[in-house]
């Protein structure tokens, strides 16, 4: 009987083992799927990943450079590639605080903390952002509209603190 109730265990154990090993992608229309999205977008950009923005922005993509100015989608990416090519240093990420603004058929707005920066000789250097997203199906794929980005408030209050 107790070598049955072990194998029984064993048998779920490894069901279960197998099963987490196992998960699918994040359901399409689920804000697990859209976080995946912004996190394989931050991951692409320090990898230097063209081919993966190529395809994640849509034909009409729209956002604003620093200076305010409207940036086409080739600026955009060049900008983003750029950031962290000609750094020796380790660059890295994090996202947190991760919304669905607003999420309808076809249209899906989200919102997310992003720390980015690099760490070389035992300095780190970070920039923590504001960023909204706006993503539409396109051509029967979610592809990202446009993305706004701000520091975070605190960021700019720390540092004048630090001052």
């Amino acid at each position: 009987m107790i070598a049955r109730m072990r194998f029984l265990a064993a048998a779920l154990l490894i069901t279960v083992a197998t099963t987490a090993h196992g998960q699918c992608a994040p359901a399409p229309d689920s804000a697990y799927f859209f976080r995946d999205l912004s996190e394989k977008r931050a991951a692409a950009k320090l990898a230097e990943d063209r081919a993966y923005f190529e395809g994640l922005l849509s034909d009409a993509f729209a956002t604003h450079g620093v200076d305010g100015n409207s940036m086409s989608r080739k600026d955009f990416i060049d900008a983003e590639l750029a950031e962290f090519r000609a750094s020796p240093s380790r660059p890295f990420f994090a996202i947190s605080n991760y919304r669905l603004i607003e999420h309808r058929k076809g249209y899906t707005v989200v919102s997310y903390e992003l720390r980015e920066g690099t760490t070389a000789n035992g300095e780190t250097h970070m920039v923590e952002l504001q960023i909204r997203e706006v993503y539409e199906v396109q051509d029967g794929k979610w592809r990202l509209a446009s993305v706004d980005s701000a520091p975070l408030a605190d960021t700019a209050s720390a540092t004048q603190a630090q001052r």
